[in-house]
């Protein structure tokens, strides 16, 4: 099942990198904040559709959580501003693989402290190496 999840993230990040440079042109065409707001709000719109239609979640349970994680979904939008404003300068790939470094990086951080209620997952000398390949991937992505 396990191996399912992975399949369905990959997909995920392809169709990210999809996003960026589908957003990239969009931004060329209309500005980058412009289309960092179309991309959230369509999101949020079909968001709103997928809830309206098949959300068994409880929206009331948001005023029991600390205030500040509220604001998650402004990282979100930084991400697509960043994105947009990252592609056309420096391509798809590079802009990606540097994406996935700094998320692999933070992770990284997040399991090994067990921070935001997560398991707890020491870093560990594949970890390290695994995070020293991404960096040297995002370098040679990038150089040429």
């Amino acid at each position: 099942m396990n191996g399912l999840y992975l399949l369905v993230c990959f997909i995920g990040g392809a169709a990210l990198a999809f996003q960026a440079s589908v957003n990239s042109e969009v931004g060329r065409r209309i500005g980058t904040l412009e289309v960092a707001c179309l991309a959230y709000g369509v999101g949020t719109l079909a968001l709103a559709a997928a809830v309206y239609f098949g959300g068994q979640g409880n929206f009331a349970a948001l005023l029991t959580l600390p205030k500040w994680k509220w604001f998650a979904g402004l990282l979100g939008a930084t991400y697509i501003f960043i994105i947009v404003l990252s592609v056309p300068k420096i391509g798809v790939a590079p802009a990606i693989i540097a994406t996935i470094a700094g998320q692999l990086f933070l992770s990284t951080v997040i399991d090994h402290f067990g921070l935001f209620g997560n398991a707890l997952t020491p870093v560990n000398g594949s970890r390290i190496v695994a995070l020293g390949l991404m960096l040297l991937a995002t370098y040679l992505f990038y150089k040429d």
